[in-house]
């Protein structure tokens, strides 16, 4: 009996990780890698009635690479597409990690506190990165308008960035979940 209650309490616990790391990734905060290593944790050391196997844990090592590329080329492209510079695309990277941090501080007004938190996460990222691309243009004498432009692509670069990002832990939150039903194994 004791030892069923642990289980379920330890599940229950495990669980509550991964969603709250998923929504992290809301803030600009690398939740996907902190699910991958709850969920290496729980393949090595958590009961054997819901586990799963080492290959469920390389797929999400490729989940949470393809959500980090994704999110990092998006943002870089969006300012080298309007014709940003290094400078620029290297600064909108700085200025989305310091934005996104921001913004778990300065949280949008809406009567849900955690997502407001969530929304201005990902609004200060894009703001941020737009600022640090149009700092890096400007720096280089680059002409407003053009400037303007960089910074807009940067601002959407990185918005979409964060949703691919999202949608990366979205998946490694099902594959998550469904693996010790799907992916059940009794050997490590």
């Amino acid at each position: 009996m004791l030892t069923t209650i642990l289980i379920y309490s330890l599940l229950i616990l495990f669980v509550t990780l991964i969603i709250t790391f998923w929504g992290m990734n809301f803030t600009g905060l690398p939740g996907n890698w902190l699910m991958v290593a709850t969920s290496a944790l729980w393949v090595w050391l958590g009961p054997e009635s819901f586990q799963f196997s080492w290959y469920v844990i390389a797929g999400l090592i490729v989940l949470a690479l393809t959500g980090e590329l994704f999110e990092f080329l998006a943002s870089v492209f969006g300012t080298k597409k309007m014709g940003g510079s290094s400078r620029g695309a290297t600064l909108s990277v700085v200025g989305s990690i310091l934005g996104g941090l921001m913004g778990i501080f300065f949280a949008i007004p809406i009567p849900i506190p955690i997502v407001g938190m969530m929304i201005s996460g990902i609004l200060f990222a894009s703001l941020g990165a737009m600022a640090g691309a149009v700092l890096g243009e400007y720096t280089l004498g680059t002409p407003m308008n053009q400037t303007a432009k960089i910074g807009g692509a940067a601002f959407l670069g990185r918005m979409l960035g964060s949703f691919g990002k999202i949608i990366m832990g979205a998946a490694i939150v099902a594959v998550v979940l469904l693996a010790p039903f799907v992916f059940q194994t009794n050997y490590q």
